[in-house]
């Protein structure tokens, strides 16, 4: 199903075309746990032809330039403005996913974005699902898409 590529194909499109951030993206990391020590992260559920969870991970100078690049105005603390700019990325970012995977007649429902911030938080799901995480850079750092998946 090619997860990996169409996370790039969408998080470069989303970034290019509506948060006017130049974004490039790194080798996936491999599967296991991985400490991405960030401060905010918003998540999406994704449910129909598989089910998934999709998230933005980021640190905060990262999540402050990436919210403040969308809303077009300087973010200086991580706030309510951060937190729903991050869950709508999230939202964009799934229905591109929907979108894509439409073309390979795999139809997709998506939730109602969540986000979290914080010095120290885990976010866990089920040994059994799938994970690809692939960080992605701009010019204030590195942030990560992370998808976990279950195929039906």
């Amino acid at each position: 199903m090619e997860f990996a590529k169409k996370i790039v194909e969408t998080t470069e499109e989303i970034f290019n075309t509506m948060i006017f951030l130049d974004v490039s993206a790194n080798t996936p990391l491999e599967q296991g746990k991985q400490d991405l020590g960030c401060h905010v992260s918003a998540m999406i559920g994704l449910t129909g032809g598989f089910s998934a969870m999709l998230g933005i991970h980021c640190p905060e100078a990262v999540g402050l330039a990436i919210s403040g690049a969308m809303l077009g105005i300087e973010i200086e603390e991580i706030d309510a403005d951060v937190k729903d700019a991050l869950g709508e990325i999230a939202n964009m970012l799934a229905g591109g996913l929907k979108e894509r995977f439409s073309t390979e007649d795999i139809g997709l429902e998506l939730a109602i974005p969540t986000a979290v911030s914080g010095k120290s938080y885990t976010i866990a799901s089920s040994a059994k699902s799938n994970r690809v995480i692939i960080p992605f850079n701009i010019e204030q750092g590195q942030f990560f898409i992370e998808m976990k998946y279950n195929l039906n």
